[in-house]
């Protein structure tokens, strides 16, 4: 909520440029692509921040540069500093958007609004509907902890702030994903080769999404609670209701009833392809594989570690939504892939996982087949990781 935000930081950040000059921004632009904020309270006189500062730039700059370069995490500097100068000063060495210093009442009255007693404090809230999502308690000992055990650590204490986020600020991301992906669908309808490549990729794994055979589409369930909303937010504004209000009455209402309404299964269906099992004896071959690798690259587990780390995301996104094609297919040219592809034996490591890996006409795509055991996958995975972190 713009207004919200603007009422929170004022109408201007400073945000650092790509030749980490600090400018002027409107807040609604300096906050428009992000899933949380931060907001870090902190000074240069104070030693813990001191102490604490490096190792928050090497948390946000992974996330910005390797994780979620858009819709992440946005720190917002809040200084307690004594002078512009001491602010220059310490400011210089952040990546970070801040408060103007000259703001000083504006800076006092976040510290108030989020009871911060003491510096340094990092308060992190939702960035739709300003709610805390890890609170000044605990959100700087998490990301210490996470900093000390690597960047893999980083990544997962993110997934996690970002399951905190309420209930209705989901279903809104969610309506906002179906409303890209319809958009980008109908780009696709003019781009024959696009067409052509998803049209591929659907099919190696299951039927169009929502379609039967008598070709009548059924709606998904994102569908429904677009639909829903929409009916709820119409009703509300007719009542009187103001429409921002109205919107996340819509959405908290909406998220409800769907669930507490019943699932749907999916229709039966023929799929075609390579039936591939999955067992406890596989882990043997994968052991093998990882060996080879460990081997090319003179001993050096962290290139094996480094592959397996990125397939077991990649099984944990599945297993949260198994028959969703957006978790299971992927290109191997995106920049979290190349981590493996890059590497010499990579690509033989994740087939030995399970992985199918095949050409589009477009670009080669790996899955993870249908038939595939996922908790299976994901012990084996666990059992070689454990191996090389001995």
């Amino acid at each position: 909520d713009d207004v919200y935000f603007r009422g929170l930081l004022g109408d201007r950040l400073l945000v650092k440029d790509a030749n980490n000059t600090p400018t002027l921004v409107n807040v609604s632009d300096a906050i428009s692509n992000t899933r949380l904020i931060a907001l870090y309270f902190s000074a240069h006189w104070c030693g813990p921040c001191r102490g604490f500062t490096p190792l928050l730039i090497e948390f946000y700059d992974y996330l910005k540069n390797e994780v979620a370069p858009t819709h992440g995490l946005e720190l917002i500097f809040v200084s307690s500093d004594r002078d512009e100068a001491q602010f220059q000063q310490y400011y210089q060495k952040m990546p970070f958007a801040a408060i103007p210093f000259s703001d000083r009442p504006l800076a006092q009255r976040i510290k108030s609004q989020f009871a911060v007693q003491g510096i340094p404090s990092l308060v992190v809230i939702d960035s739709l509907s300003g709610r805390i999502v890890v609170s000044q308690d605990e959100s700087r000992r998490l990301v210490h902890q996470a900093c000390q055990m690597g960047e893999p650590a980083i990544e997962r204490l993110f997934l996690s702030w970002l399951e905190n986020v309420p209930d209705e600020s989901r279903s809104m991301i969610e309506i906002l994903e179906l409303s890209c992906a319809e958009a980008e669908n109908n780009a696709t309808k003019t781009s024959e080769n696009d067409s052509i490549m998803n049209s591929k990729a659907e099919s190696y794994l299951r039927r169009a999404e929502g379609r039967h055979e008598d070709g009548k589409h059924t709606p998904t369930s994102q569908e429904l609670l677009a639909a829903r909303v929409k009916k709820i937010f119409t009703k509300l504004v007719a009542e009187g209701t103001e429409p921002n209000t109205a919107g996340a009455q819509a959405i908290q209402q909406a998220t409800i009833e769907c669930k507490h309404s019943p699932t749907t299964s999916l229709d039966e269906g023929l799929v075609l392809g390579k039936r591939q099992n999955y067992s406890q004896d596989d882990t043997n071959f994968v052991k093998i594989v990882s060996e080879e690798m460990y081997t090319l690259h003179s001993n050096d587990k962290s290139l094996v570690l480094g592959v397996l780390v990125v397939a077991k995301k990649y099984i944990a996104n599945v297993q949260k939504d198994p028959s969703n094609p957006r978790f299971r297919t992927f290109r191997l040219g995106n920049k979290v892939f190349d981590q493996i592809t890059s590497k010499l034996g990579g690509v033989n490591l994740l087939t030995s996982l399970g992985f199918s890996c095949f050409h589009s006409d477009v670009d080669f795509m790996a899955s993870i087949p249908l038939s595939m055991d996922l908790e299976l996958m994901s012990t084996v995975v666990e059992k070689i990781i454990d191996k090389y972190t001995d």
